[in-house]
């Protein structure tokens, strides 16, 4: 829903982050908006938190606007995953009710407005219960990153229970959860992680082997760990780390990234190479639910900011951090 700005707050506005343009400085502003309307199929939630990711700096720059060919209405609120309470529901939602904990991803970010604000519209299928293990900002990251994991593990690396996996960048967002849906499937992990605390974070997801990828010695530990007829290898952080790992894989393997990463170029023949998009499917959101549902999986939220701190929070995705980051709107 797009809207113009409301100059002052009354009782059917919600506070709200939101683009005024589009460019690569732009930073989303705060504004009063009037609270959406749910339509037939989708549920009005009243956001507690939502994800900041580096998506939300190509959102900036037009990056959804260009890729689906549509033109962005201003202000633009921002923010493609989030949690919740349901306060509203469409005449043609099952299986939902005032008060429940939910999570969900608005795809398709262009022309849809996002959840760095009070409320948020999802469609009812993109919307999954909040297990009872986790918290409501644990929840609220789960999607994006969730999503582009199990893509890659399940259906590009096809990965099987005995595969021995090295995952690159496993501290971050989307390794910390690959490591523990390798954990999950019965991988072998090798995790490569950023600094003394993403390897200690990574050995307490249950890494076989956990290594500082800023220090020497990954050629070694890879020779180490992976068998010689080859091993699987999830690349979420690129440049001279996911050089040194694509040179040291044995001949036969297969290997992976998501789409943006900044991967060098691959000089071999003897191994199976190819990014990947972040594939949020109706299919493959449903899989990660049920693989969260039979848990364990649980969300490291390093850092939280109150939603008009979001500023902050971009700032916090481009620095050295463990797992993700969070803005809370209650």
């Amino acid at each position: 829903m797009h809207v113009a700005a409301s100059p002052l707050a009354g009782p059917e506005t919600m506070r709200a982050m939101a683009l005024a343009r589009h460019g690569a400085a732009e930073l989303p502003r705060p504004y009063h908006l009037p609270i959406p309307e749910p339509g037939p199929t989708q549920l009005l939630v009243r956001v507690h938190a939502a994800g900041v990711g580096r998506w939300d700096l190509h959102e900036r720059e037009a990056a959804f606007a260009r890729t689906q060919g549509r033109h962005t209405h201003f202000p633009h609120v921002t923010g493609s995953e989030g949690a919740g309470v349901v306060v509203a529901a469409g005449s043609e939602v099952r299986g939902f009710h005032e008060g429940d904990r939910i999570y969900g991803l608005v795809p398709h970010r262009n022309p849809k407005d996002g959840c760095h604000a009070e409320f948020a519209l999802f469609d009812d299928g993109y919307t999954w219960r909040v297990p009872p293990r986790l918290s409501l900002d644990q929840a609220a990251v789960l999607p994006v990153d969730g999503g582009i994991a199990l893509r890659g593990l399940r259906d590009v690396l096809q990965a099987r229970s005995g595969d021995s996996l090295v995952l690159l960048g496993a501290s971050g967002g989307i390794g910390h959860l690959a490591l523990q849906l390798a954990r999950n499937l019965g991988l072998r992990t090798l995790a490569i992680a950023s600094g003394d605390d993403g390897v200690r974070l990574a050995e307490r997801l249950g890494a076989d082997a956990a290594i500082d990828g800023r220090r020497p010695g990954i050629e070694r530990a890879i020779e180490r760990f992976a068998p010689p007829d080859g091993a699987l290898a999830l690349l979420t952080a690129g440049g001279d780390a996911a050089a040194r790992v694509i040179a040291a894989m044995p001949r036969g393997s297969r290997i992976t990234w998501p789409n943006g990463v900044d991967m060098p170029a691959i000089a071999r023949d003897d191994v199976t190479a190819q990014g990947h998009g972040a594939g949020d499917g109706p299919a493959l959101m449903h899989a990660l639910h049920a693989l969260v549902e039979a848990g364990p999986l649980v969300p490291h939220v390093s850092q939280r900011f109150p939603l008009e701190r979001i500023a902050q929070a971009l700032d916090a995705v481009t620095r050295h951090h463990l797992g993700r980051i969070a803005v809370l709107a209650a």
